[in-house]
């Protein structure tokens, strides 16, 4: 027996019965974890433990550590175990002392969700692969970098309006930021669906004004041609503010296919990226009273139509087809242009050098409202031309073989076209 000094003997009526019996000075319940999930200390153990009572039975388990704050997060860890496992757990209060571990664990685990749904995309053919890395890349990127300093359930239009200055102050453009809101909202309406957060609230309104690549006029576009011969073969040597040469040095003169890709590209429509894939497999050339190419080029933008060619084009693959043959070729299986490059990513590169080095020994690299021209540009011109001088035709015609939208075409293309560039439409008469 202790001594009666003591008082009220409590260190004898307070011991533990059995070396496996909890503590009850020690059970602790955690913010965000169902009451009934408790950690605790047992007289026979150094460790921590946790407990879980649910569907009327106990779940235990040692948490293998001395930590009070390390307990805790394992037993986050503990609970999500057993929900990732398929235990049925009603719900859930999340109070709002939840800790930045438990806001970080929580926020990752969405996104994991959320990255797995868009992958079953991707195998469903729904979306390409490239758009779920770009997803991903937002989603672990700046979207964690903001969220995981918040309290998921207490997300509302001020935090909103946050992230969105948290985006600006990165210096993203209004577009690039669009694509970040539509991932984050992915995980607001997961979060929304748990019954952690009590609606998705709503962004502030963005507007992103079009910012089309200037394309050229038929002056502009002459002297480029003009240009593109006169420097052919020609080295590039003006490196200035001690600038290095960055493309390989068997690409510092000018090429010679350089003035015909530039004229396949108004009269095919294509986009740069065509440019890097395009095989001689892919083109077709069509005489039945027209006489045009037909392009089955790859999918791109989930367009897999065939496209035609303006009549010109026949005569420049003809002639580009013949100088590839004599370089050895020129087989279906090769590419059209730049065969020789076996890395396809340093074709845009190239091709884009050379055209950079074109418009800036014109004066021409920046367009009458300052925008920066580009090897997309070319593109922008081939369907300005068709929507100038090409009579009557349609927008959704265009669109289609152009493979884009009439929305696209109306939104970026179009923008850029004054009343004065159709001004015998405009006084023309009805027969």
């Amino acid at each position: 027996m202790p001594s009666t000094e003591i008082a009220a003997n409590e260190g004898f009526f307070h011991q533990s019965r059995v070396r496996s019996a909890p503590i009850k000075s020690s059970m602790t319940c955690l913010d965000g974890l169902p009451k009934s999930l408790k950690i605790y200390r047992i007289a026979g153990s150094k460790y921590w433990q946790v407990r879980f009572y649910n569907q009327g039975r106990y779940i235990t388990q040692s948490l293998k550590t001395t930590c009070p704050d390390e307990a805790k997060a394992f037993a986050h860890l503990f609970f999500e175990k057993l929900k990732a496992a398929g235990l049925r757990i009603g719900k859930v209060e999340v109070s709002s002392a939840t800790t930045a571990f438990q806001n970080q664990q929580l926020l990752h685990d969405l996104m994991q969700e959320v990255l797995h749904t868009e992958l079953q995309k991707v195998q469903r053919d729904q979306i390409k692969h490239g758009t779920y890395v770009m997803t991903q890349i937002r989603l672990e990127g700046l979207i964690f970098e903001f969220f995981s300093r918040q309290t998921l359930h207490e997300i509302d239009e001020r935090v909103l309006e946050d992230f969105i200055e948290f985006l600006t102050r990165k210096n993203l453009t209004t577009s690039t930021i669009q694509g970040y809101i539509a991932q984050t909202r992915k995980v607001l309406r997961l979060l929304s669906r748990k019954k952690i957060l009590p609606a998705v609230p709503s962004f502030p309104a963005l507007k992103s004004q079009p910012n089309p690549r200037g394309a050229f006029t038929l002056t502009e576009y002459s002297a480029i041609l003009r240009r593109s011969k006169k420097l052919r073969d020609h080295t590039y040597v003006d490196w200035r503010n001690g600038q290095t040469p960055w493309i390989r040095s068997a690409y510092h003169q000018m090429p010679t296919e350089m003035n015909w890709l530039i004229r396949f590209m108004v009269y095919t429509f294509v986009r740069p990226g065509d440019i890097r894939q395009i095989k001689n497999k892919h083109i077709e050339v069509v005489r039945n009273g027209y006489s045009y190419l037909r392009l089955n080029l790859p999918e791109v933008k989930r367009h897999k139509a065939a496209t035609v060619s303006l009549p010109a084009a026949v005569q420049i693959y003809a002639t580009l087809l013949k100088h590839q043959k004599s370089q050895g070729y020129g087989h279906p299986d090769d590419y059209v242009f730049f065969p020789e490059l076996q890395n396809r990513r340093m074709v845009i590169d190239i091709a884009g050098w050379c055209l950079n080095w074109i418009l800036k020994d014109l004066g021409l690299k920046a367009g009458p409202h300052g925008v920066d021209r580009s090897l997309y540009s070319l593109r922008h011109t081939a369907i300005t031309f068709r929507l100038i001088y090409g009579g009557n035709i349609d927008l959704l015609t265009l669109a289609r073989n152009a493979r884009t939208s009439v929305e696209m075409i109306e939104k970026f293309y179009a923008s850029t076209l004054s009343a004065e560039m159709n001004i015998a439409l405009l006084h023309g008469k009805r027969q």
